[in-house]
């Protein structure tokens, strides 16, 4: 497989995963990170204001459900057999994202917005100031915003 590096990917998260509304934006912008990661892109990550809780210890996440659990629509196909759930939570999205090489950071600000802190953060995510993500950001080839 030739590498597709040097081009970069900038992913910007600022919703809260807590409101429904958000769900299904958030879960297409974690796998399609780790889907670049899968063919070598270069990609960073930022959780910013509410989108923290993105990065955050299981026990500050709650039970989680995954896309095939949370959709309107498996729910209205659902039978009496039990189905594989074939999708992820967003932690495990986060973590494969860690676990392929992207670079996942939160800004210093949202952990006080949120009351957070950085020990309540997954081992991975970096902690930074804003101004740091920017220049990352200015590096990258496109940035998309969920």
């Amino acid at each position: 497989m030739s590498s597709n590096f040097p081009l970069k990917f900038f992913l910007l998260f600022a919703n809260s995963p807590k409101e429904i509304v958000h769900k299904n934006n958030i879960n297409a912008g974690l796998r399609l990170g780790l889907t670049l990661l899968m063919e070598e892109y270069e990609v960073h990550v930022l959780l910013t204001e509410e989108a923290i809780w993105l990065a955050t210890k299981q026990e500050f996440q709650g039970e989680q459900q995954t896309l095939d659990k949370f959709s309107k629509k498996a729910q209205d196909d659902a039978s009496d057999e039990e189905e594989d759930d074939l999708s992820f939570t967003t932690l495990e999205l986060i973590e494969g994202l860690i676990s392929f090489g992207g670079h996942i950071m939160t800004c210093k600000s949202s952990l006080t917005l949120t009351g957070l802190k950085a020990e309540d953060i997954i081992e991975g995510v970096e902690i930074i100031h804003l101004h740091h993500a920017v220049k990352v950001m200015i590096e990258c080839d496109k940035v998309l915003v969920f």
